[in-house]
């Protein structure tokens, strides 16, 4: 599997009448072909927004990439023009976002949405397009596919609607699809269909999935990388089950801790204390310091760099000045 996507330094920032935003500061990390990153975090972290950059839809103004690069198969898209990037929207990378009745044009049929792309990225004239809009709702597991077609976003259902948004991500069968918590607005049980639909989905396209959620049990059953973000940085990353089974940052512990567990081993949700900084004055150590019970000094003078974790995965990563570990160890001897 080689380097689909390569993020270096990526840094946003948005300027508004209140200040400058520090929305996301230097974010670097690879995706490999065919890979599934599930990223998680508070509302605020730098998750969407980092996503946006990737796609060249940060609104200018009040935002700017500040500095970094996105090199996509060697190729840096932080730079092109609107018109070079419509031409890597939908056929390289595609995106589905959370809202489908905001995100789909409520006066336009749904076939029309999804033909769009199929003309302007394939070539395809209207039956040729037609017919793969159809083909494409039949695999999304819409009946009746060819009638639909001519049905409004209206006549769908919440979870039918998000499964047009993804016909019409994979309509050019993309390298790399970004999901940007596309089942947040949807019951459980339709939200257990859409997870399963893109298992199935990514198992026949092969396509890289870059998964955006506040929901951890989501990353565990679909990511096969975990990345954890906070005040617009990354605080841990690795293979998901290592991180699961051996966080090393009190905020990804944190967010392990305020779930239900289904074994019976833990009864009492705990909470994260404290809210998130506001990124208009960035904290000048870790961001995580005044919520963390286990911060040093250290951790309020000075930024931890996102480094390797000793004793684990030689792919996990994690951004802390304290021995998380030690810490746990020392904790479960002394109930």
């Amino acid at each position: 599997m080689g380097v689909l996507m390569d993020v270096r330094d990526l840094t946003v920032r948005f300027y508004t009448q209140e200040g400058t935003v520090y929305a996301v500061n230097n974010v670097s990390y690879t995706l490999n072909e065919g890979e599934t990153l599930g990223i998680v975090g508070e509302s605020g972290s730098g998750k969407s927004v980092h996503a946006l950059a990737i796609m060249g839809l940060i609104p200018t103004p009040p935002g700017k990439i500040e500095s970094g690069e996105v090199y996509f198969e060697g190729r840096n898209l932080v730079g092109l023009s609107n018109e070079q990037m419509r031409l890597v929207r939908g056929k390289e990378i595609a995106m589905i976002f959370q809202d489908p009745m905001t995100s789909l044009n409520p006066v336009l049929t749904i076939g029309t949405q999804i033909t769009e792309s199929l003309k302007l990225h394939e070539g395809m004239n209207t039956a040729q397009a037609n017919k793969r809009a159809a083909e494409l709702l039949d695999l999304v597991g819409i009946p009746d596919a060819h009638k639909r077609l001519k049905d409004y976003p209206h006549q769908f259902s919440g979870g039918m609607r998000q499964r047009v948004m993804i016909a019409i991500g994979l309509s050019c069968n993309p390298k790399l699809l970004i999901a940007d918590e596309p089942t947040t607005a949807l019951d459980v049980t339709i939200q257990a269909q859409i997870l399963e639909l893109v298992k199935s989905l990514k198992k026949e396209f092969n396509m890289a999935i870059i998964w955006i959620t506040h929901d951890l049990g989501v990353v565990a059953e679909l990511a096969d990388t975990i990345q954890v973000m906070y005040a617009g940085s990354i605080v841990e990353r690795g293979p998901t089950k290592v991180v699961f089974q051996d966080p090393r940052n009190a905020y990804t512990l944190g967010l392990m801790r305020s779930l239900p567990r289904m074994d019976g081993t833990r009864t009492r949700l705990t909470q994260i204390e404290g809210s998130p900084p506001d990124m208009r004055i960035p904290p000048k150590g870790d961001p995580f310091a005044s919520r963390n019970p286990y911060a040093t000094e250290r951790c309020f003078e000075e930024r931890p760099p996102l480094k390797p974790v000793e004793g684990s995965d030689p792919n996990h990563l994690a951004a802390a000045w304290y021995d998380l570990r030690a810490i746990l160890k020392k904790e479960r001897e002394n109930v």
